[in-house]
């Protein structure tokens, strides 16, 4: 089906936005184009040519030859006189388009760029013609793959996986993080450990393959849940329930079980070898945390004391890796963690690189009025998954770009990146707007909104959907979910009329889609969960996030018939 010419005022906003120029409007498609490497392509430019092909490839009809004549010629190239982590696109004569990185990283920024100012019709690819270079503003643009309870990461195939990481790197990501949570294993030596391991291996390769660097995350004092009974912790005070506890916490004040910590510890960096760590990051609460008279306050006293001997132990390891130190909900409610880490900082920050800040609600405030502990560099971490959502995902996707947006201001531009915290694949658009608040701060998250919808779905639904999209921000809370669904899962039914077979049929496009008419059916029901169209709904859910065995997403109760 042949997409249908924009309308002026449609074509108007998206060319005075930047997401799309006039002459990439008005151009007519190709369906033929071939690449131009180096004469000697390194194994990454190799692979960001396979990248940029499976794009455009699965977007539209266009195909690639390196015989006979073609209607485009694509060049890549890496440039040094361009800063690391940056782009430039330009043409050359004879109409070649020539996408040039600083470095391997800034290619696929490059291609990413070139990709989403490009359209994708039934005629062919038509490319975008936007020129010019940009650089990230954050040095750290990250993203935490959380790999427990069976959610999509652990249960999707590992190519599907392998692929998606690549469309983050599209976006500007540069580091993937992930966690091997020990209280799930009896051990080293349980099968189920060793092929979460073997799971993780797999996922952090694949994001060296599309030029990320890799972290792993770990709670600080978590241990197997064959730890013996007498070296736990004391449990942390925790009236708001904010903090989290599994019971296999270990106490770092008791030699024995210190002892313990720091073998497996580095036991499991031996893990890493390959792919390699570049940095490590250690976690206070949920999982972690001690309230013994030795370690409490934890984030004062216990945590950051056993969080420097495990940074010298990755760093015997792994001798260039970085350190994070994360905050997650200190002093919630106060005890002094915050004063106390800043003091503990005070008198040694050698071994921490970055600061970690976040919450469940609002930003903490001590890091922007009093200053981030030790002078390190402050990064966030947006919990873009579980917040204000029950199950997880279970309704189609969850955007939120006013909350993002929101959280973003009250930072005050004092951050250099961040990791959010991501359980699967439904809050994809939630991770493409912290991409480019990481890239350009300045940049408002509906402006990221309206290039996301022009590129996975087509520039003729953008001003609809991302309409669409706001509405849907509305009934991100489910105890009384608004009429204004019934206008957001109208928009959404219309452009679905406008779209390729290839965008209908993506499970971008689904997971929006099902959340609108989901959204609209619990309006009918005054939220029953009652009726056909809802069950098989979740069922399609289900089957695009592989969450069959799944703990926590997408399980519902049963829909009534």
């Amino acid at each position: 089906m042949a997409q249908p010419k924009l309308s002026v005022s449609a074509a108007l906003l998206l060319v005075m936005a930047g997401l799309i120029s006039a002459r990439t409007l008005d151009a007519a498609p190709v369906k033929s184009a071939a690449l131009v490497l180096p004469e000697r392509p390194d194994a990454f430019t190799l692979r960001a040519s396979q990248i940029l092909q499976r794009q455009i490839t699965r977007r539209c009809a266009a195909t690639f030859t390196n015989s006979g004549v073609v209607d485009l010629k694509i060049e890549l190239a890496l440039q040094p006189d361009i800063d690391q982590e940056s782009y430039r696109l330009s043409d050359r004569p004879g109409g070649t388009i020539l996408i040039e990185g600083g470095d391997m990283r800034g290619l696929i920024y490059g291609i990413g760029k070139f990709l989403r100012t490009s359209r994708y019709d039934q005629g062919g690819f038509t490319p975008g013609t936007w020129r010019g270079a940009s650089r990230p503003a954050a040095p750290v643009r990250g993203i935490y793959f959380a790999t427990h309870f069976n959610n999509y990461y652990e249960a999707a195939p590992i190519e599907e996986v392998r692929e998606y990481v690549e469309d983050l790197a599209l976006w500007g990501l540069n580091q993937l993080q992930v966690t091997f949570p020990r209280w799930h294993y009896s051990g080293f030596s349980d099968p189920d450990a060793q092929r979460a391991l073997d799971r993780l291996r797999l996922i952090l390769r694949a994001a060296r393959q599309a030029g990320m660097q890799v972290t792993l995350l770990i709670a600080a004092n978590d241990d197997f849940k064959s730890a013996p009974v007498e070296f736990r912790r004391v449990p942390v005070p925790d009236p708001l329930k904010r903090r989290g506890d599994f019971g296999v916490n270990l106490c770092p004040s008791k030699p024995k079980a210190r002892a313990l910590l720091l073998s497996d510890w580095r036991r499991l960096l031996d893990e890493f070898k390959d792919p390699g760590l570049d940095a490590v990051e250690f976690w206070p609460y949920d999982e972690g945390g001690c309230g013994c008279e030795n370690c409490w306050p934890w984030g004062a006293r216990g945590f950051p004391n056993l969080c420097r001997e495990l940074s010298g132990i990755a760093r015997e390891k792994f001798p260039a890796i970085k350190t994070i130190i994360s905050t997650w909900t200190f002093d919630t409610p106060p005890a002094g963690e915050w004063e106390g880490l800043r003091r503990f900082l005070d008198s040694d920050r050698t071994w921490v690189d970055y600061v970690l800040a976040d919450a469940h609600e609002d930003f903490p405030r001590y890091p922007l009025e009093q200053g981030v502990p030790g002078g390190r560099p402050l990064l966030n971490f947006p919990e873009i998954s579980m917040w204000g959502q029950s199950p997880w995902g279970g309704y189609g996707a969850n955007p939120f770009p006013a909350r993002l947006q929101r959280l973003w201001n009250q930072t005050q531009r004092k951050l250099s990146g961040g990791f959010p915290y991501s359980e699967g694949i439904y809050e994809d658009l939630n991770k493409v707007i912290c991409s480019q608040l990481y890239w350009d701060g300045g940049r408002p998250t509906l402006e990221t909104v309206r290039e996301y919808v022009a590129f996975e779905f087509s520039p003729q639904v953008t001003e609809s959907v991302a309409r669409a999209i706001t509405l849907l921000e509305v009934n991100h809370d489910r105890k009384r979910l608004d009429p204004v669904a019934l206008e957001a899962f109208r928009l959404l039914a219309e452009a679905e009329q406008k779209l390729t077979p290839q965008a209908r049929a993506s499970w971008r496009w689904r997971i929006l889609y099902l959340r609108g008419l989901i959204d609209r059916e619990l309006v009918g029901t005054k939220g029953r969960l009652e009726g056909a169209t809802l069950r098989k709904a979740f069922e399609e859910l289900t089957a695009i996030y592989h969450a069959e065995g799944a703990h926590s997403m997408p399980i519902h109760p049963p829909v009534v018939p």
